[in-house]
């Protein structure tokens, strides 16, 4: 069991798998809401930020260990982050990431801004990884507008004959598995992937300063010294 939006949660769910299992070789960093009114989790964050970013940010750092343990020479374990292409109605603007005022909140800046989030991160983490020589990829990847209940606070869930335009969970599936699974891109780690192809992720994504600037504010907001302190 596993609330994202706890970090306790968290932190205890990580603990059960280190002692059931040595060793991981595919982590999927998926948990997601979206468009939902402002609401602060129990760590005081807001929901979408907390959830979409900060949860996989803190369960990534706790599970390197089993990460490295499963990952070989040419078999490297994985991540892999759940973005969206709403990375692109975003910026990573610091000062509005924990807006409590429910007057300015913009929801779709929000989760536009959580999920640049999850793309800068695995652009940072993949050259942390080269840095450290760990056996490890990191992806991220859109995997298209699926038929899910993510749209529910949204108007769009109302619209039956719109949805059937998208894509099925099997199908939105598709690109998840090819980041975690194809052998073709074992030599591309950190790349965005949409449609099971590589694509460029949005210009602000690869800004360095800005990259540093979000690893070292989630590293102090989910009350991590070093990233890698676990290993």
């Amino acid at each position: 069991k596993l609330d994202n939006s706890s970090f306790a949660s968290i932190r205890e769910f990580a603990k059960k798998i280190k002692a059931e299992y040595d060793k991981i070789h595919i982590l999927i960093n998926n948990a997601a809401v979206m468009f939902s009114p402002y609401k602060e989790t129990e760590d005081g964050f807001e929901e979408q930020w907390a959830v979409n970013y900060l949860s996989h940010f803190l369960l990534t750092s706790l599970l390197l260990p089993l990460l490295k343990a499963g990952g070989h020479p040419g078999d490297c374990s994985r991540i892999v982050n759940v973005t969206s292409c709403a990375h692109d109605i975003s910026d990573m603007d610091f000062t509005a990431i924990n807006n409590t005022s429910k007057n300015t909140f913009l929801t779709h800046a929000a989760y536009g801004r959580s999920k640049l989030a999850q793309t800068m991160f695995t652009i940072t983490l993949q050259k942390l990884l080269i840095d450290k020589s760990l056996n490890v990829l990191v992806y991220s990847v859109h995997p298209g507008i699926v038929r899910t209940d993510l749209f529910r606070n949204t108007i769009l869930d109302k619209n039956k004959w719109l949805m059937m335009a998208w894509k099925t969970p099997d199908k939105g599936a598709t690109p998840i598995i090819y980041a975690a699974l194809n052998r073709d891109i074992e030599k591309k780690s950190g790349i965005f992937i949409s449609n099971c192809k590589e694509a460029i992720p949005p210009p602000l994504a690869l800004e360095e300063k800005i990259q540093k600037q979000l690893f070292e504010l989630s590293l102090k907001q989910v009350q991590l010294n070093d990233f890698f302190q676990h290993l």
